[in-house]
């Protein structure tokens, strides 16, 4: 009696549909045939490809089909064997390769601008030196042009100082006209009473002369 009991319960656990939210996956060997039943008899609804996802509805273990969703909507019976708990070892390269490829890129284009970082950086660091050496060569041309400044300021004063010793020569070459027209007058009343007095002596001796002259006629007269 158990053992009828334990069959009729195995027979009816096995015929009952079980209900699953879970994903599976086409195994990656072939493409498998989604059907409108659970036997060979029902007709295709549609090929599934390899490495395809596909939403779980119901298992029947009976049958060992499942019936499945496609991300489309689209609903239908596939072998229970067929589907796997995780992505195709194929699918799983390819998106492995797809994200490799992608982070690759990524990794060309960062390495690519951190080449033009590097360029524009060396660039910055040129052009910063070169505007070191202006900075350099405009200090020494302002330290030579305050040089020059000095050097007219210095002029100017010598300048200035010499302007006031032609006015002091000035003054002293007029002061010495003067003196020179004074002394010349001098002189020349010196001269002048000099050759009145030679003149007046002259005279008076050309009547001496004259007088000695007429005394010795008379005194020759009488003898």
């Amino acid at each position: 009696m158990k053992r009828v009991v334990l069959s009729v319960l195995l027979s009816a656990y096995l015929a009952s549909p079980l209900y699953a939210a879970e994903d599976r996956y086409i195994t990656d060997e072939f493409e498998v045939t989604m059907r409108s039943g659970t036997s060979t008899s029902n007709s295709i609804v549609r090929m599934l490809r390899s490495g395809q996802r596909v939403s779980v509805i119901e298992e029947d273990l009976a049958t060992q089909y499942t019936l499945v969703e496609t991300d489309d909507g689209k609903q239908g019976y596939v072998l229970s064997r067929f589907l796997m708990p995780i992505p195709a070892a194929r699918q799983t390269l390819q998106e492995l390769q797809q994200s490799y490829q992608q982070q690759q890129a990524r990794i060309d284009s960062q390495n690519s601008e951190i080449d033009e970082l590097n360029q524009a950086l060396t660039q910055e660091q040129s052009d910063n030196q070169a505007l070191k050496t202006t900075l350099r060569a405009s200090e020494q041309e302002l330290t030579e042009v305050r040089g020059a400044a000095q050097d007219t300021l210095n002029i100017l004063e010598q300048n200035k100082h010499l302007q006031t010793v032609v006015e002091q020569l000035r003054e002293e070459k007029a002061q010495l006209t003067e003196v020179n027209a004074e002394l010349s007058d001098s002189t020349k009343l010196d001269w002048f009473i000099r050759g009145g007095a030679v003149s007046l002596i002259a005279f008076v001796i050309g009547i001496l002369v004259t007088r000695i002259r007429w005394k010795k006629q008379d005194s020759w007269g009488s003898y």
